[in-house]
């Protein structure tokens, strides 16, 4: 098991303490609001129905978006504030994906390949997230937390956008040619979540070592 590092004061960052700290908050509101967006329960009677999530995924998404638009308020670097320009327009666009989506009803071919194409979109959004973190540990001068959030994009991209870009792609396909694009786990499905959940436990743990190296910082400071 390889041992965390022994924090030190970072001497190359160019960011002020003050923005590292307000960025945990959001962080947190995003890995929460990504744990309500996990499990869900559904009613369908000849195509048309409810969805409802059991940890509701439209408080998830909102709690998501606000906290992406909290963090890119805080001046960073021009390649951070472009990236993050995308991941805001994706976070809204996921919340009012949501909310349709709690209504089941059967939907034109083109709409159904449009969802599709947005839920590969979606994946791309969490992994280019994930990258504009690490950019803000790199501008802080956190190294140690900005090699954990590179740790945390190759685990949502190993494990969410690889296996779920291509489902989508392929339900996209199924789409285009006419054939069914339902997969159902059933049961089995419960046994991928302890999964699913790795990239976002990694997630909080990249936020806690983001907040330990800005608290480092405050006592480097402090003791000089």
């Amino acid at each position: 098991m390889m041992l965390e590092p022994e924090a030190e004061v970072p001497t190359d960052g160019i960011m002020d303490v003050d923005s590292v700290t307000r960025a945990i908050t959001p962080l947190r509101m995003i890995f929460w609001g990504g744990l309500l967006c996990i499990f869900e329960i559904s009613w369908t009677i000849r195509g048309s129905g409810f969805k409802y999530s059991l940890l509701n995924d439209t408080l998830g998404a909102v709690l998501i978006m606000v906290g992406v638009f909290k963090l890119s308020a805080i001046a960073v670097q021009d390649r951070f504030v472009t990236l993050m320009r995308f991941v805001k327009v994706v976070s809204v666009l996921v919340v009012l994906n949501t909310i349709r989506a709690h209504f089941i009803m059967p939907l034109p071919p083109l709409v159904v390949a449009a969802v599709n194409l947005f839920g590969l979109v979606t994946q791309v959004a969490i992994v280019a997230f994930c990258v504009a973190m690490r950019w803000f540990c790199e501008e802080a001068g956190l190294s140690w937390p900005a090699e954990s959030w590179k740790f945390t994009t190759k685990l949502f991209i190993i494990i969410y956008l690889f296996p779920l870009g291509l489902l989508q792609l392929a339900g996209l396909v199924a789409v285009i040619s006419g054939q069914s694009s339902n997969v159902n786990l059933g049961p089995a499905g419960l046994l991928l979540l302890p999964v699913f959940v790795v990239p976002l436990v990694h997630l909080f743990v990249s936020t806690s070592r983001m907040k330990r190296g800005a608290e480092t910082i405050v006592s480097g400071l402090q003791e000089g």
